[in-house]
């Protein structure tokens, strides 16, 4: 199991960071909670910024603005 899940909605995501229950439901990347790191060209690390915790994921899982906004 992961320790952050994202969940795809027809509005947008949701993400939970399991580890100390930090959620945010997002329409876009301007995330509060998490943070988007750029590790490849189609892979990143999304990280919640409340406890530090980290998953690698591939950038199309969040959105094709992710590409522009990550770094």
């Amino acid at each position: 199991m992961d320790t952050i899940t994202l969940t795809h909605k027809v509005q947008g995501l949701t993400l939970i960071c399991r580890q100390c229950g930090n959620t945010e439901e997002a329409v876009s990347l301007d995330l509060g909670r998490f943070r988007v790191e750029r590790l490849s060209r189609d892979a990143g690390t999304l990280r919640c910024l409340n406890c530090q915790a980290a998953v690698t994921i591939r950038l199309h899982e969040l959105d094709p603005i992710a590409f522009a906004r990550a770094g």
